[in-house]
């Protein structure tokens, strides 16, 4: 390795290592105290699952999951959204979180990433709100920069991490729809969500226009994100943390299968 590259991977290593987000070290005292978390994904199996046994564990939503008709039930710690990116427009991105501030309990607080802040201290008045910083590497720390994520769910499981819970279970969480499956989830794209607000502003959805299985530029992504969970698998058994995947109908084999045939709504299903 030449003395240049040295040095810029050392500049490179100092920048992503600052200490960006102080504040956030209350995250790790406000929920590393709870043996359990939930992280809850979109994906048409929720429908199915009764999760609102969970109400009292540390459970962590994100994207769209406040449009969930118990959303009140399952009493959600902390909802997060990754960053804004195209298509999405402001007037979307202001549409889509004016509906969560209405239906999303008061009392939960959401997690941005900061260049959303301002945008979400101007929709979010009156709750609680934490940002976040893309760029960063692991092992985790949201005082400093995060692995900017290929999926939200990498948000919710690098804050579980960094909190030190010791049993992360991951429901509605398959990522099939990427590259065989349909583009669904447990919500109407047809009511408001962000595919309706998009659709409302006449802005195709890419997923949705897929015809083709396996389409290259899909799998390199889901490559990239597969990747992330592998290493944040790592880093939670060096923690001596326990990621699983609790969904029954998840195919998702990242993480060992702890299938809650215990939850399922309809056991006829």
């Amino acid at each position: 390795m030449s003395i240049l590259l040295k040095i810029k991977n050392k500049i490179k290593s100092m920048f992503v290592s600052q200490i960006i987000h102080p504040e956030n070290s209350v995250l790790a005292d406000l929920f590393g105290t709870y043996p359990q978390a939930l992280i809850l994904g979109s994906g048409p199996s929720i429908n199915n699952l009764d999760i609102s046994v969970f109400k009292d564990d540390f459970v962590i939503t994100m994207g769209n999951f406040y449009e969930h008709p118990d959303i009140e039930k399952i009493n959600p710690k902390l909802h997060i959204f990754a960053a804004s990116h195209l298509p999405m427009t402001e007037k979307v991105l202001t549409d889509w979180w004016t509906r969560c501030h209405e239906v999303l309990p008061k009392q939960t607080p959401v997690l941005v990433e900061a260049k959303d802040k301002i945008k979400a201290l101007e929709v979010f008045n009156g709750r609680k709100i934490y940002t976040y910083s893309y760029g960063g590497t692991l092992p985790v720390d949201f005082t400093k920069k995060i692995l900017s994520p290929w999926s939200v769910t990498i948000v919710g499981l690098q804050l579980a991490v960094y909190c030190k819970i010791p049993k992360i279970v991951l429901l509605g969480i398959n990522h099939d729809w990427q590259c065989i499956q349909p583009y669904t989830h447990f919500y109407n794209h047809e009511k408001p969500s962000l595919e309706y607000y998009l659709k409302k502003e006449g802005i195709k959805i890419s997923y949705e226009e897929q015809k083709q299985p396996f389409p290259k530029e899909r799998l390199y992504r889901e490559y990239e994100l597969y990747q992330q969970y592998e290493s944040l698998k790592k880093e939670a058994e060096t923690k001596g943390l326990q990621i699983v995947n609790g969904d029954p109908f998840s195919h998702f084999d990242v993480f060992p299968f702890e299938k809650r045939t215990d939850l399922i709504l309809n056991q006829n299903q």
